[in-house]
């Protein structure tokens, strides 16, 4: 898993609610705009509560995704006799 990707992702899916916020509050949609942007703001301390948890774990996680064979303590270095 891509964990950079993913935050990005999730950063620009956050970006899409706040525009179309926006775009609900300029029609008219005072309300829902309210309401979006309430919890768009509430998504945003949620990734950025993620992204903390990611760097203060950055090495666990970075072991927890080796590889199984690496995982295992298999050196892939060494070429088979």
């Amino acid at each position: 898993m891509n964990l950079t990707s993913t935050m990005h992702t999730l950063y620009v899916v956050k970006a899409r609610f706040d525009y179309l916020a926006k775009q609900l509050e300029q029609a008219g949609n005072r309300m829902a705009a309210e309401e979006l942007k309430r919890e768009a703001h509430h998504f945003g301390c949620q990734l950025t509560q993620i992204e903390s948890v990611l760097d203060d774990y950055r090495i666990d996680i970075a072991a927890a995704q080796l590889p199984a064979r690496q995982a295992k303590g298999i050196d892939q270095a060494t070429v088979p006799a």
